[in-house]
């Protein structure tokens, strides 16, 4: 068993679908046996707490990502000394080093570009991370988030690595399985003539970024 900290809150559309599918993956981890702590309203201060009572060893973050720091809601949770320009805003204390030895998913956009190697750097173990800003499509028409079946392939991809973590996968079988996540629906989108799902499905398996300790698992 491991701790799993998930940090994700719906403050925008884009973020109440990561919510979504952040929750069920949750309910999933929790069914392996896993302790799942789920921060809805975090801040620095219980984000931190999080970290020095539980030591999870996996955190899967969903927020809005620039290329220093990760935002969700109204605070810069993740990030390194410096202007963001993605997110538009100055960070002045950093912290990558709270995440030492923990295995870290960036389901966000942009962190890809510097966030996760100043984490590596700092001594996370592993990290996955997306170069560019993380693009799905959805219908509009749906009427709830479960419902929508255009939106759910890219985030059945995105959680893709998380969930064979959580099953005993090394973070270099996780991460290939969630590549072979989004060439499959890619592949499925071609098929059925849908190049717009097609273009942006292949977009995120080309800016998908997995760095660190190939060996790394959740539980020895």
């Amino acid at each position: 068993m491991a701790n799993i900290l998930l940090i994700a809150t719906p403050f925008d559309l884009p973020t109440s679908y990561g919510y979504f599918w952040m929750k069920k993956f949750g309910a999933y981890a929790t069914r392996f046996g896993h302790n799942v702590i789920l921060q809805r309203t975090p801040t620095l201060g219980t984000l931190h707490n999080a970290l020095t009572t539980h030591n999870p060893r996996l955190v899967v973050i969903n927020g809005h990502g620039g290329r220093k720091g990760v935002q969700v809601g109204n605070n810069v949770l993740i990030g390194v000394q410096d202007y963001d320009p993605e997110l538009g805003v100055k960070i002045y204390r950093q912290n990558p080093d709270w995440f030492t030895g923990r295995i870290v998913i960036l389901a966000t956009c942009n962190t890809g570009k510097l966030l996760a190697y100043r984490l590596i750097d700092y001594g996370v173990e592993a990290v996955l991370a997306f170069k560019e800003p993380f693009i799905f499509l959805s219908d509009e028409s749906a009427s709830q988030l479960i419902n929508d079946k255009t939106a759910e392939p890219f985030f059945i991809s995105l959680f893709q690595a998380s969930l064979h973590l959580v099953n005993g996968a090394v973070f270099n079988e996780a991460c290939q399985r969630e590549r072979d996540a989004f060439t499959y629906y890619r592949n499925l989108a071609e098929a059925r003539g849908d190049e717009l799902a097609a273009k942006y499905l292949h977009f995120d398996l080309e800016n998908l970024v997995c760095l660190g300790n190939d060996w790394a698992k959740l539980t020895n």
